[in-house]
């Protein structure tokens, strides 16, 4: 069941996009406190940099949302700063000139 903004039931009758859109809004201005993430495992935390630096490479990104990816990496950078090697590969994830086609 999908509530609007005052805990109130939308219906049974499908959302359309204008309506989905003003409900998230609604919802996002409602939610006061920062997320947090975590705890991931230090595995974890690697492998959502990598998916994070693969979704920034699709073509219609906007700045806005690399800009928000780069700080996602960037925090797990942060967090393996001892680690020359995880650095390096994270590194290898930025430059595109890296990937391997997947077959």
């Amino acid at each position: 069941m999908i509530l609007d903004a005052h805990g109130q039931p939308v219906g049974d009758a499908p959302l359309n996009q204008e309506q989905a859109v003003q409900l998230m809004i609604a919802e996002l201005q409602a939610c006061d406190q920062p997320l947090i993430l975590g705890p991931l495992a230090p595995l974890e935390a690697l492998q959502l940099a990598g998916l994070v630096q693969l979704a920034a490479r699709h073509p219609g990104l906007s700045d806005a949302h690399r800009a928000i990816a780069a700080a996602v990496v960037d925090t797990v950078r942060e967090y393996f700063a001892g680690a020359r090697t995880i650095l390096e590969i994270l590194d290898r994830g930025d430059d595109p000139s890296q990937d391997v086609e997947q077959r």
